[in-house]
């Protein structure tokens, strides 16, 4: 029997080879064992070299068009009971941010009076179209019950939009406490001081963009070359009820905390109440506008590193002596 290869190859060959089912880490293994078997055929049919550029083209293609649960938090304090009034003003709640919310990306409301009342706030990423927004809410309505049954406050990210409620007004509020990382790759970096010279200096460069232009409602992604063959990608984006300077405290404290957090991957996702910061070197966003959102943002490549790769640890990310 073949040995499995890692967690994040097996990952990418499910989503490869195997009809859409929902798994929300890996697949169990009688799946593996059916992509086993469909891999050989392939490998038999077109050859090996072929076969992995299909790989490839497939493994970039999920990166674009996937929605995948990354985390959620629960409150352990506050709790409703099925059936009381939290509940119905929650599902109210939640009609309305599904109603409402697609079309402009954004949405915050609430329901009830005194302690039964619930806010509400969903917010889609800013490359996400008004359908592909829509059935995110759907679900993130219905993951984050799953994930947090009757709590009173709850948050759910998924990679295309979030959610949040709770029996407490944390509208306009920073929210920093709520924080995960997720990332999917455990690859290498080739060309560390390359990578994270060019990183800090994208992120730097989009969160300016993100904080310092209204019309762009706080979000903004673009690209660089960092070697002659590898781009890297960058979004951040802030929940639209901050302000500006709140919006760039979170994307500068996420930025620094990549170091600790991201464990030398090359792709990332710092995911705060606040905000969001993903990298990748594989294209993971849309560069359609969409109608809630500004034109696609453009800046110039960086020169490819002409050094050889290289084993040290990462510079750190968001200080002063790393952005050029």
């Amino acid at each position: 029997k073949p040995k499995l290869p890692s967690r994040v190859y097996v990952r990418a060959l499910r989503t490869a080879f195997l009809p859409a089912t929902h798994c929300s880490n890996f697949c169990p293994i009688p799946q593996l064992e059916t992509v086993y078997s469909v891999m050989g055929l392939t490998l038999l049919n077109i050859g090996i070299p072929r076969f992995l550029l299909l790989l490839l083209s497939i493994h970039v293609h999920h990166a674009m068009s996937s929605n995948e649960y990354l985390k959620s938090r629960c409150s352990v304090d506050a709790k409703y009971s099925d059936g009381d009034e939290f509940e119905v003003n929650m599902d109210s709640v939640f009609s309305t941010l599904k109603n409402e919310a697609p079309s402009i990306g954004f949405l915050n409301t609430t329901k009830g009076q005194g302690p039964e009342e619930v806010y509400g706030l969903v917010q889609c990423r800013g490359d996400v179209g008004e359908e592909e927004c829509g059935t995110c809410i759907t679900r993130s309505t219905i993951e984050i019950v799953q994930y947090c049954p009757n709590t009173k406050d709850a948050i759910i990210w998924l990679e295309k939009c979030q959610l949040r409620y709770s029996n407490t007004n944390f509208f306009g509020l920073l929210n920093l406490n709520d924080s995960y990382p997720w990332y999917w790759y455990n690859s290498t970096v080739e060309f560390p001081e390359a990578f994270y010279r060019d990183l800090g200096s994208l992120l730097e460069n989009l969160t300016s963009a993100a904080t310092t232009e209204p019309s762009r409602l706080m979000f903004a992604r673009n690209a660089t070359e960092y070697t002659d063959r590898q781009t890297l990608y960058g979004l951040v984006q802030c929940t639209r009820d901050a302000s500006l300077a709140d919006c760039k405290e979170c994307l500068e404290t996420a930025i620094s905390q990549i170091n600790s957090s991201c464990g030398g991957s090359q792709g990332c996702e710092l995911l705060k109440g606040s905000c969001r910061v993903r990298f990748d070197t594989n294209i993971f966003y849309s560069t359609t506008d969409t109608t809630s959102q500004s034109p696609f943002p453009t800046t110039s490549p960086s020169p490819p590193p002409s050094s050889t790769p290289q084993n040290s640890s990462p510079p750190p990310i968001g200080t002063a002596n790393t952005l050029s």
